[in-house]
């Protein structure tokens, strides 16, 4: 890739199969601007192909890296220059098995150099434990798998979740912001300048909510009612009764029925219903959760009161609904 001055240190990045290509611009050409406008700052740039030097992304484009993860580990074991680590996994996946990932993690760990996971790493960090007690991030849709799957883990909705050792990212869109946040430890001008040069008006903040996530579909609607959902998507397990709900909103339930019915033809309950259920089906695809885990985690009394709302919502059992996924019927 590029270089610079060694003081400046490096930048590795390391290259999972089936990554997001969207996530590795994002990455990528700032790092490169930085290189042409700030060459006296800029860190090196180095690709990484964590197993070998050719790796595909998600997309199908075809990556030839600088080095290997095996030549990363060394280079980290010298301990010559400040590094950062940025592991581009698939944006999608769930927990990945990668001894060479392992291996690169704990070495990174080892020798202080500061780490960012986007996607599939963020898994794996958390399974060899490494963000235990940590706040961390994956995308929105396998927010609710990985908060089940790692309870030891301060699992949150945001963009992405800066750190000085540990940064997890969202992925995609939120890559670039996360990476402009990066520049500016370096120079804030220098971050204002690449801004500006990618068109960015203003980088969003890390802790943002995700826009896909279910509490922050809604659009155009009073604030009121979206602190309503936010309520109810924090408090999935133990669901929370309308009086409730309207007191931390600070309004009558009447209101809050009025404000439901107007803009989403439903009652709130039902809404909330809906918002449990949507859980229930994530962890059903997402896990390997039992039916009464996956009820209790939804905030259903029984497994049998989870099957009547599944089969009346989706027309199949929770059952059935994973015996499809895993022969391909459901996407």
């Amino acid at each position: 890739m590029f270089h610079s001055t060694n003081s400046n240190g490096y930048v590795a990045v390391v290259l999972m199969d089936g990554f997001s290509a969207l996530s590795l611009g994002a990455i990528v050409e700032p790092f490169s601007y930085l290189s042409q406008a700030y060459p006296d700052i800029a860190p090196n740039m180095i690709l990484v192909g964590l197993d070998g030097l050719q790796t595909q992304s998600q997309s199908g484009v075809e990556v030839h890296c600088d080095e290997d993860s095996k030549t990363l580990i060394k280079r980290l074991n010298l301990g010559r220059a400040k590094a950062r680590i940025i592991v581009c996994g698939p944006t999608h996946a769930g927990p990945v098995q990668d001894h060479d990932l392992s291996s690169v993690l704990r070495a990174a760990t080892r020798h202080g150099a500061s780490i960012c996971t986007l996607g599939g790493a963020t898994w794996k960090m958390a399974e060899i434990g490494l963000l235990k007690d940590r706040a961390t991030t994956v995308h929105w849709s396998l927010l609710a798998a990985f908060s089940e799957s790692y309870a030891e883990v301060d699992t949150r909705d945001a963009l992405y979740i800066p750190d000085e050792k540990i940064t997890s990212c969202a992925g995609e869109t939120a890559t670039l912001d996360m990476v402009l946040e990066l520049i500016s430890s370096i120079s804030p001008a220098a971050a204002e300048r690449a801004a500006n040069h990618f068109l960015v008006a203003s980088p969003r903040n890390g802790l943002a909510s995700q826009p896909g996530a279910r509490a922050n579909r809604l659009r155009g609607v009073p604030s009121l009612l979206s602190d309503a959902v936010r309520v109810m998507a924090d408090n999935i397990e133990e669901p929370l009764k309308a009086a409730s709900i309207a007191t931390y909103c600070n309004v009558s339930v009447r209101k809050l029925e009025r404000l439901f019915q107007s803009h989403l033809g439903t009652s709130p309950i039902q809404y909330y219903t809906q918002l449990r259920m949507g859980h229930a089906r994530d962890l059903l695809m997402q896990t390997d959760m039992s039916l009464l885990d996956i009820a209790v985690a939804s905030g259903f009394s029984s497994t049998g009161l989870l099957t009547k709302k599944f089969k009346k919502n989706y027309g199949l059992t929770p059952t059935q609904m994973r015996n499809e996924a895993r022969i391909g019927t459901i996407a």
